[in-house]
């Protein structure tokens, strides 16, 4: 379990540290340890045919991961 004390340490970190650790946390994951219901596979099924069917639409994680830090306070 969490405990008080590392929540306390995160709450002090600031907006975009919070949002790296997320980041360090989740890839500490295996896709097999991630829970994925029937609704959830249906949408990324879905989005994987809009994917590939509309390449000229995605953006590289690299450019949506810049253009998110730059909305940050």
């Amino acid at each position: 379990m969490i405990n008080d004390a590392l929540i306390s340490q995160v709450k002090t970190l600031s907006v975009a540290e919070r949002i790296e650790l997320i980041g360090v946390v989740w890839e500490t994951l295996s896709p097999s340890e991630v829970p994925v219901s029937a609704e959830e596979r249906a949408l990324l099924d879905a989005r994987l045919a809009d994917m590939e069917q509309n390449p000229e639409d995605q953006s590289p994680w690299s450019e949506v991961q810049a253009r998110l830090k730059r909305q940050l306070p």
